[in-house]
């Protein structure tokens, strides 16, 4: 991103402002968060949806295909591995740190192809109806949490201490005998073996040295307070998110008692 097209943003006004990290789930919790959708809010939403598209497939009289699943959650490696517990078992893996369990279940087990035909005619036709998902936001006001998003990503990255963060990671790594990755320099994952033990020993160096510097904690405080900053600059517009937000969710939950689920 070209650094004349972002806004200028002094961020030492939210110094107070820091992440949350728990290694317990691999999670990063940053500001935008509450403007978007949580796993198990996904969840809620995608199940009220099926319903919806469902309803039209009964009133066509058509079977629904198979639709059914749990969701699962996987840790939070934006900037690479940074639980030692984890590493030392899965090395640079993502690895599954939940499972949300599936709300919708078409209660079919095959998928005729003229039930998928009509599935389809009825998602198109059933859109108006449908609740978006918070996460693929592309157009109109909805496009702010994107631009936040990238916004806050390249400010944060061009700060000199974010620059100072990953040096003191970068050193660390260089003196427990780590380089890192040529062909990537600026990649949160240095050289590591081709077997899987060498893979494992380096992932459980990367994250001690990440633990020993608090370069995750560092940059995600450099983060969210670029996050805070640009927020409170569209502070009215990102309400009226948050309100869309609340209803949404209120509605998915009404569509869901509707069908039985009173308690998703």
């Amino acid at each position: 991103m070209d650094a004349a097209s972002l806004p200028s943003v002094d961020r030492a006004a939210y110094a107070g402002v820091h992440a949350k990290l728990d290694p317990a789930t691999a999670t990063i919790s940053l500001p935008m968060d509450a403007y978007e959708a949580t796993p198990d809010e996904s969840m809620v939403i995608t199940a009220a949806n099926m319903y919806v598209i469902e309803d039209c497939m009964k009133n066509a009289g058509v079977t629904m295909p198979e639709k059914h699943g749990d969701l699962t959650v996987k840790a939070d490696q934006s900037y690479g591995v940074w639980v030692p517990e984890l590493a030392a078992k899965y090395g640079y893996d993502k690895a599954i740190i939940r499972t949300v369990p599936g709300i919708y279940d078409s209660r079919t087990r095959e998928s005729a192809d003229a039930n998928v035909k009509k599935y389809f005619e009825c998602d198109n036709a059933t859109t108006s109806n449908q609740i978006p998902p918070f996460r693929s936001r592309i157009a109109g006001a909805d496009s702010l949490l994107t631009n936040i998003s990238n916004d806050s990503n390249a400010l944060s990255e061009r700060d000199p201490d974010w620059r100072e963060s990953r040096d003191d990671w970068i050193a660390c790594l260089k003196d427990a005998g780590i380089s890192m990755r040529q062909d990537s320099p600026d990649a949160w994952v240095p050289s590591y073996p081709s077997d899987k033990q060498g893979e494992i020993r380096t992932a459980v160096q990367d994250a001690n040295c990440k633990q020993e510097t608090k370069v995750m904690q560092r940059i995600s405080d450099i983060r969210a307070q670029y996050q805070s900053a640009l927020i409170a600059a569209n502070q009215a517009a990102m309400n009226r998110l948050a309100d869309d937000k609340t209803e949404a969710l209120a509605k998915a939950r009404t569509i869901l008692r509707q069908h039985g689920k009173g308690a998703a």
